[in-house]
């Protein structure tokens, strides 16, 4: 064997292993930070780019909000004739249409307009639009992508989704909040625009085919045996929280606002002053817009109580819900029908839950993978626990009756 063109392949010591391993972990995290800072200049001339569309004046400061799953949020600083404003800039995730968009928009527009009077309300840009659309990508892998800009909310952040330890006055405030929000937008008409998702009643149905799909993915990881193991329960929950039609049709439809919880509210001594993250908006019924409130809110994330819904809780959220439709007048508070129904609909919202804990994992790349473990085995939990408790859930809501 002629060797003189060859390259030997050498044996290494353990030093030499060792000194090769430290330059990688070195190029590791250069490959990292120069992913990071070409990422951050990326976004920031997207927006850049978005606000020539906007007469905000200067551009002076971006800071991007965290805390969302599905869409990047940024707070910016702008200067006009000497002053400073603030604005809430939304990029949307990959994949919206532009009708989805108009749909949130024109809901927003309308609500404000019809006494939702602590929402975000949409910045038009120079062409009298609400939203910007561009291009991400070149040739045949151009995206598009979408921003629209919003008034700038004042209050504090005080919770996200996960956490939803409110006070009682904090309940009762967010609950007047929803009523409020399902009294101004009751009468939109939404002229052919809607989200790109069904009813949630006619959503369950086609969960177990894909549910059954995503547990035959070959994945060698504690999220995915944890949901096989409790695959079964979850279809047989799913086959069990249908609403006879004939109750259906006697339940109000209403823009919901279909992402409600505590995350996406802000608070001023004890009292919600804002609402905002309308883009999970669609047309469904209002007693589940108010059952997956509950579920979100009312839910305990904490330790040996993890899964348990709180049904001190639920009571002063759905009192107060009751009272300010009262006092509104408009839109009637929670019908007999709809109470009757409540535990059915509470699980189906929570099945709703469980969805996105499912269908996010799966979709997803470089996630935590405990995280999310911990989303589902709560939203488990909680399915658990109301199916266990429905008697209990049905003599809350059957008090609300008897209060009228």
């Amino acid at each position: 064997m002629d060797i003189s063109k060859m390259r030997h392949l050498e044996e290494q010591s353990v030093g030499q292993t060792f000194a090769l391993f430290v330059q990688s972990a070195d190029l590791k995290e250069i490959a990292a930070n120069f992913f990071e800072s070409m990422e951050t200049a990326l976004i920031r001339n997207q927006i850049v780019d978005a606000l020539k569309h906007y007469d905000l004046g200067t551009l002076t400061d971006i800071y991007e909000i965290f805390g969302g799953y599905v869409n990047r949020s940024f707070g910016i600083i702008t200067e006009k004739d000497g002053v400073h404003y603030e604005y809430f800039v939304r990029k949307y995730k990959y994949g919206i249409t532009e009708k989805e968009i108009l749909f949130e928009h024109s809901m927003i527009d309308y609500s404000i307009a019809h006494g939702l009077d602590i929402a975000a309300g949409l910045i038009r840009n120079k062409d009298g639009t609400t939203f910007v659309k561009q291009t991400e990508g070149a040739n045949d892998n151009q995206t598009a992508i979408y921003f629209a800009v919003y008034q700038y909310l004042q209050g504090e952040d005080l919770y996200t989704w996960d956490n939803p330890t409110l006070n009682d006055t904090e309940y009762a405030s967010a609950a007047a909040v929803l009523a409020t929000f399902h009294n101004a937008a009751r009468d939109f008409d939404p002229q052919g625009l809607e989200r790109i998702e069904p009813r949630i009643m006619e959503f369950l149905p086609t969960l177990p085919e894909t549910y059954q799909g995503l547990a035959q993915r070959d994945k060698d990881t504690k999220f995915h045996y944890y949901y096989r193991e409790n695959l079964g329960s979850i279809l047989e929950v799913i086959a069990s929280s249908q609403i006879p039609a004939a109750s259906l049709d006697k339940m109000p439809l209403t823009p919901c606002h279909n992402d409600f919880h505590p995350g996406n509210l802000k608070y001023v001594d004890s009292k919600v002053v804002g609402i905002f993250d309308f883009d999970w908006s669609k047309i469904d019924y209002r007693l589940f817009d108010v059952c997956l409130a509950l579920a979100y809110c009312c839910s305990c994330w904490q330790d040996e109580k993890d899964g348990v819904l709180l049904l001190d809780k639920c009571a002063i959220f759905l009192n107060s819900y009751q009272q300010k439709l009262k006092q509104l007048g408009k839109l009637a508070p929670l019908t007999a029908v709809e109470l009757e129904n409540l535990p059915t609909m509470i699980a189906a919202a929570n099945i709703y839950l469980i969805n996105w804990d499912v269908t996010a994992y799966y979709a997803g790349t470089d996630l935590n993978e405990y995280e999310y473990m911990a989303y589902l085995q709560h939203n488990v939990r909680l399915m658990k626990w109301i199916e266990n408790h429905k008697a209990e859930i049905s003599e809350l809501a059957m008090s609300l009756l008897e209060q009228d």
